[in-house]
């Protein structure tokens, strides 16, 4: 019994391993950005850092500079985490594999405590270096701000205009509140809870909606858009608006329901990213299950007697 479940924890991991590297946003160049990830200099931020200190810097300047570092970090780490955890995954795991089934047909008795310590080993290491990798790709994630170069309906990456703003299901960024609007992100004072992570790029929004793209003169979004940039400035400083604000006079056109941001994307290239990365994440925790059995198998086919119950 030891023998057949160390023989399918190693197949599982084998098979769970290819699927995630298939997937895996770094390793299949899907997460574009993350090409210049391995060559971030996370040094010069420090340095930076250490001049702003020295230059006498107000506190929300070293605030953002080290924010930059941690991301610079985090960058780094996942890039290498990604490549490291899955490819050690796969070549740890088909070792185990090949082990498993000369142990599985009885032709490896004498050598059964060595696979035992190889899958211990091999189900330990696993572990921890993929609870890491999940650890930091969640984060990523789910708290990084994701720039418009999945879709060039979303405009060029420049600045905070390059980032996409956030937007609910429906592509709206403000709704009907009484006799105002009410902006459905604003956080007095602060900019990022404006902008979209990459978790939402799943949305529909965010993605080719033919509603969207060919409204019609009758539908509900016509005369309730603004541009990008227009919906940034105005939910970065009110709360609640309403259309005397000089910014909406032109483009505001009748009574709305919601406000949407005029950018709608041609094709689907934020979904395909979104799907590809949560793949991996949910395939990597799979990894971590089966690894935690190998590790448990390993060690008791270390401390079997060799009966092969």
């Amino acid at each position: 019994m030891k023998k057949t479940l160390f023989l399918i924890f190693s197949a599982a991991i084998v098979i769970f391993t290819i699927i995630s590297i298939c997937c895996a946003p770094i390793i299949n160049g899907v997460l574009t950005e993350s090409s210049g990830w391995k060559t971030e200099n996370c040094q010069k931020e420090s340095d930076y850092y250490k001049s702003l200190e020295d230059g006498d810097a107000n506190d929300d300047t070293l605030k953002a500079q080290k924010k930059e570092i941690n991301k610079c970090n985090r960058h780094k780490a996942m890039y290498g985490l990604e490549y490291s955890s899955l490819i050690l995954d796969v070549v740890l795991g088909f070792i185990c594999l090949i082990l498993g089934l000369l142990h599985y047909f009885d032709v490896a008795k004498p050598f059964e405590k060595v696979t035992g310590i190889i899958g211990l080993a091999t189900g330990i290491c696993g572990f921890v270096l993929t609870l890491v990798y999940i650890c930091y790709s969640c984060y990523i994630f789910t708290n990084e701000k994701a720039p418009n170069g999945y879709d060039d309906g979303f405009g060029d990456i420049t600045g905070k205009e390059g980032f996409l703003l956030k937007m609910n299901d429906k592509g709206a960024f403000a709704k009907k509140d009484g006799s105002e609007y009410k902006c459905l992100y604003y956080k007095k004072g602060k900019e990022e809870p404006l902008l979209a992570t990459y978790s939402d790029l799943g949305k529909k929004s965010y993605n080719y909606e033919k509603k969207r793209y060919y409204p019609g003169n009758d539908d509900e979004i016509t005369g309730c858009t603004l541009t990008r940039n227009e919906a940034f400035d105005t939910c970065k400083n009110y709360k609640t608006f309403s259309l005397s604000l000089n910014s909406l006079i032109t483009t505001i056109t009748k009574d709305c329901k919601y406000i949407y941001i005029s950018d709608k994307a041609k094709g689907f290239g934020n979904k395909y990213l979104f799907d590809r990365w949560i793949t991996t994440i949910i395939f990597s925790c799979f990894i971590i299950v089966c690894c935690i059995g190998l590790a448990i198998f390993g060690f008791l086919l270390f401390k079997s007697d060799g009966s092969g119950i």
